[in-house]
């Protein structure tokens, strides 16, 4: 057991735990105690997402200002959610042998080989990896033999569409075999978690600098015909004017909705003073 201090971690964040096995070293006690000692060297990695909203600046203008700043994007995940399912794999297996062979221990490794994403759903399949290490009658002699079992899952995930990331991790939650002869009964319980997410590029703006005004736009009224792409803010900013103004003049209800083909008539910034 041990523990991962992580400056401002709460109950509400999405923890992502990752290990990997270094080195195992296995040492035989003194034989009256008929036991091993058994220690193992794990690699952890511990990613913590929170759900925040966070106002960043995209674009900035001012009609009385000249204004200089650089352009830059951000790359930040989105979306994220994690779900866990349990598959229960129901199977049996034929061994090799004379079937007097007993079952002295089981490996167990499940792996995903392919994955497929739609709106609202993962559909994944892979395989189960089994080791059977098997002795003799006499328990003098022991054997191993490999089978795999083919799985398939899906799950429903809401926010899921087809450009979502996918992380899929698989643990044996539960596992049980059962020999016959040379069948065995496999039942074992996957115990799957997804952890789905977009990525969402950003444009922010940093190094803002404010720089000598000079009115390049020596007009008082310009006419305009919208084009697409456009939108108030791009017209109201490459004619240093504002959204308020433009819809004001214009009867625009909604600055949000403009048409191409539009005719706008552009005026100056109206409250805008220049200081010189």
């Amino acid at each position: 057991m041990g523990f991962i201090d992580l400056v401002g971690v709460s109950d509400d964040d999405l923890c992502d735990v990752k290990y990997k096995i270094k080195n195992i070293l296995v040492k035989p006690n003194v034989p009256e105690d008929h036991s091993i000692n058994v220690e193992i060297e794990l690699e952890i990695f511990c990613r913590v997402f929170g759900d925040k909203e966070v106002s960043v600046i995209q674009d900035l203008y001012s009609p009385s200002r000249n204004l200089s700043f650089n352009p830059n994007t951000v790359n930040t995940i989105v979306n994220m959610k994690k779900s866990k399912e349990v598959i229960n794999v129901r199977e049996r297996v034929m061994l090799e042998g004379n079937g007097n062979e007993r079952i002295c221990s089981v490996l167990a490794d499940a792996m995903v080989n392919e994955r497929s994403v739609s709106r609202g759903m993962v559909k994944f399949s892979g395989d189960l990896n089994l080791k059977f290490i098997l002795l003799n009658d006499e328990g003098t002699e022991a054997t191993a033999q490999e089978r795999t079992v083919p799985f398939s899952f899906s799950q429903g995930i809401d926010s899921v569409n087809k450009d979502s990331k996918i992380d899929i991790d698989i643990a044996i939650a539960m596992q049980e075999f059962t020999k016959d002869g040379l069948e065995v009964s496999v039942k074992v319980d996957l115990e799957v978690c997804t952890t789905s997410y977009d990525l969402e590029e950003l444009n922010v703006i940093d190094n803002i600098e404010e720089l000598e005004y000079t009115d390049e736009n020596p007009y008082s009224m310009v006419i305009y015909f919208v084009k697409p792409g456009d939108s108030l803010w791009k017209i109201a900013k490459r004619y240093r004017s504002t959204i308020e103004d433009i819809a004001r003049i214009n009867n625009i209800e909604n600055p949000d909705k403009i048409s191409i083909g539009m005719q706008l008539f552009i005026p100056k910034c109206s409250n805008c003073r220049v200081q010189v």
